[in-house]
């Protein structure tokens, strides 16, 4: 963590002034850079310990993680989930062919509705096969 949290600071920070030099920032530009600076450093530290720990050093780590049951339950329930969102997608697509020209569908909305179902689905199916191993 010596190096890992400086280093999201970094991250942060830079995220940060890119949202300012970008405009995404909006109208004040030191409460903007703030705000994106604090909200990225958590995984901008995730991100810096991930790339610099060695797996080896830390104390009492599973020495293959893939080999372990909660992986076969993430792995089951990925599979499962991304047919979710083929069959949603594919219902959905079929539907919205169907509707006049003039019902328009924003993606600003519809791209974190199909996240937001992605993580549902995910979270509903991993709780199901934790609950049954």
């Amino acid at each position: 963590m010596a190096l890992a949290l400086p280093g999201g600071v970094v991250l942060g920070a830079a995220g940060g002034l890119l949202a300012v030099q970008t405009g995404a920032a909006g109208a004040d530009p030191l409460i903007g850079f703030l705000v994106f600076a604090l909200c990225l450093t958590v995984p901008g530290t995730a991100l810096v310990y991930l790339l610099v720990v060695d797996r080896r050093t830390v104390v009492g780590a599973a020495e293959r993680p893939d080999d372990s049951v909660e992986a076969g339950w993430y792995e089951k329930a990925a599979a499962g989930s991304f047919t979710d969102l083929i069959l949603a997608l594919g219902i959905t697509s079929t539907v919205l062919a169907f509707l006049p020209e003039a019902f328009v569908v924003d993606l600003v909305l519809v791209l974190p509705a199909v996240l937001a179902l992605c993580a549902v689905s995910f979270g509903v199916r991993y709780l199901v096969l934790r609950g049954r191993g």
